[in-house]
């Protein structure tokens, strides 16, 4: 059977490629009836590279996105029994149960295999043809190996020391030459520079309004805002954003606010943005304050409410939620945002 996998979903299911792929193995021809040696190169599946953080305070370093390799046989076909090997941090990738491989969308038959390599502690993905591929051609499309998604772990598992630097390398054979490249991923500016790691938790107290025959439809909003220091570093300003349905809510303000349990000035926590449509009321507000591991700023809502007329078409489910994680430095905890969807409106 012949399957195709599109653009869209290669991209879903790619990864992270960290690690060193070679192709090797294949029919060698004798030294007799050698032909001159064809080119074999292996290229990184380019798209947006993911920061990786470090406990050390290290600048992010940058990793390609894709667990994946492009295959370009110039010249030579790829004979059934051709093996690739993509050796990768298993910190950083979580690898398909198959790999797959395509070559314009068709999906080539392979077997695999994936095992530690104990001289460097790596993963190492063996994906070998069970079927010739012909010599490239442009008609023909990309060969290309896909073996795993991006999956870096969320905090406190998230910090990754001196993340291995991707590289491809083909041994020389009488029919490839030897090529080797790096397939480190181009560093964005705005991955920052050397600065300890730190992360927030966001979470929300909840009040609920009510509204119908023996209040049969209710809904939910927040009147707290709680934000919680993950560590190791201090966080920059905290800020959050709430999100509600305008068809119930018609005001919110800051009235009180404690850092561990402390009084803070609600004059240090300032409106800095809102919008408001037919269907979202959003309002975000920024802090002076600056979360250290285990730290906690409980900043109080008052809200204002009114009472529909009675069941509601749609409605626009709560949130509370921060974009701090924008910040080089923040770790991905998984808690930046809080939500309900139990209320009752139709």
């Amino acid at each position: 059977m012949t399957s195709r996998i599109n653009r869209r979903q290669m991209l879903t299911v790619a990864g992270l490629t960290l690690g060193a792929a070679w192709i090797e193995g294949g029919v060698l021809a004798s030294p007799a009836t050698a032909a001159p040696a064809d080119p074999i190169t292996l290229e990184p599946v380019l798209d947006r590279p993911v920061r990786v953080l470090s406990a050390d305070g290290a600048a992010p370093a940058a990793a390609p996105r894709q667990l994946a390799v492009r295959i370009r046989n110039e010249g030579r076909e790829l004979a059934a029994g051709v093996q690739l090997k993509v050796a990768f941090d298993d910190r950083l990738y979580a690898v398909l149960a198959a790999p797959v491989v395509t070559l314009g969308g068709r999906r080539v038959a392979t077997t695999a295999r994936t095992e530690p390599d104990p001289a460097t502690g790596a993963q190492v993905c063996t994906i070998t043809l069970a079927e010739a591929v012909p010599v490239r051609a442009e008609s023909a499309g990309e060969l290309i190996a896909l073996l795993g998604t991006a999956n870096p772990h969320l905090y406190p598992q998230d910090l990754i020391s001196d993340p291995v630097e991707p590289v491809a390398a083909v041994p020389a054979t009488p029919r490839n030459a030897a090529a080797r490249r790096s397939l480190r991923a181009a560093r964005p500016s705005n991955f920052g520079k050397a600065a300890t790691p730190w992360g927030v938790e966001v979470g929300a107290g909840w009040s609920r309004a009510t509204w119908g025959p023996d209040d049969r439809y209710w809904y939910y909003y927040p009147t707290v805002v709680s934000m919680t220091g993950a560590g190791p570093g201090r966080t920059a300003a905290a800020e959050f954003t709430v999100s509600v349905d305008p068809q119930v809510v018609t005001g919110i303000e800051v009235v009180s606010a404690r850092l561990n349990n402390r009084p803070y000035a609600t004059k240090k926590i300032t409106e800095a943005a809102g919008i408001t449509t037919d269907t979202v009321r959003q309002l975000r507000w920024h802090t002076r304050a600056k979360l250290d591991a285990g730290d906690q700023l409980d900043v109080r809502l008052r809200v204002t409410t009114r009472t529909p007329a009675g069941p509601l078409e749609t409605i626009t489910h709560p949130m509370v939620f921060t974009g701090m994680a924008s910040n080089p430095a923040a770790r991905q905890t998984g808690l930046l945002s809080v939500s309900r969807d139990d209320s009752s409106w139709a």
